[in-house]
């Protein structure tokens, strides 16, 4: 899917890894990007991003802002579901509140943004879909159980999404970052990529079709060793 002359949405877009990837795609020649902020503060991260860059409130948590999509963005080629939270810690001290938070943001506020958007994908003939994940989806950190398991549960859906789209000719691609540069990631005491050297890869993994994108060093050797033996990645993470 060419990044060149296409419509993308990209959810999450006013900071960190979500605005790298509207400028990233910008640089590979976008049409028009539909970029979404969740606070009005949010909105002028965009000012500077010219005619082509369409700001659009988002919020996952609100089914209001979700249905008004189709309307903002009617058509578009290309989703790049990047929008999520970082609210838990341990699954084992983590309130109930905090681990719904995670699952209902990361999993069914993103599952409710493409099916908003899917009817316009399909009216196009053709389309992808990038639902930015994490290493952490492959294999839990014990620290970060809460985002662990929605990220897990949202690998498991982008699965089924891939299945269930290939006959209407949309792409499905899951993208499995290492820790990236982020406000997310402050304090964490993590080693990080910058976010336009990540942004670059996952838009250079649509182009070419990748179906998972490591887009950073670490994610670099996560994935193979995922592939190839699960249970050491597991046991790797469990000191995280």
């Amino acid at each position: 899917m060419n990044i060149s002359g296409s419509t993308i949405l990209v959810t999450g877009a006013n900071r960190g890894l979500g605005l790298a990837i509207v400028e990233k795609a910008l640089d590979k020649g976008a049409a028009k990007v539909y970029a979404t902020y969740r606070s009005d503060s949010n909105r002028s991260a965009f000012e500077q991003l010219g005619d082509s860059v369409v700001p659009i409130r988002l919020d996952l948590a609100d089914q209001a802002t979700i249905a008004q999509l189709p309307h903002s963005a009617p058509s578009i080629d290309i989703l790049i579901n990047n929008a999520g939270i970082f609210s838990g810690t341990d699954v084992l001290e983590d309130t109930e509140r905090q681990l719904r938070d995670d699952i209902e943001t990361n999993v069914f506020g993103t599952l409710g943004v493409t099916k908003a958007v899917l009817p316009s994908l399909k009216k196009e003939g053709s389309g992808a879909i990038a639902n930015i994940l994490s290493v952490a989806a492959l294999a839990a950190m014990p620290s970060f159980g809460g985002y662990s398991a929605s990220k897990s549960a949202l690998h498991s859906l982008t699965q089924s999404m891939r299945g269930k789209l290939k006959a209407d000719n949309i792409s499905v691609h899951g993208v499995y970052p290492g820790p990236v540069a982020t406000r997310m990631t402050e304090g964490l005491g993590m080693d990080t990529t910058p976010a336009p050297v990540v942004a670059e890869a996952i838009l250079d993994g649509i182009e070419n079709g990748v179906e998972e994108i490591f887009p950073d060093a670490m994610s670099q050797q996560v994935g193979p060793l995922y592939l190839s033996s699960p249970k050491t990645l597991e046991q790797n993470f469990s000191a995280y």
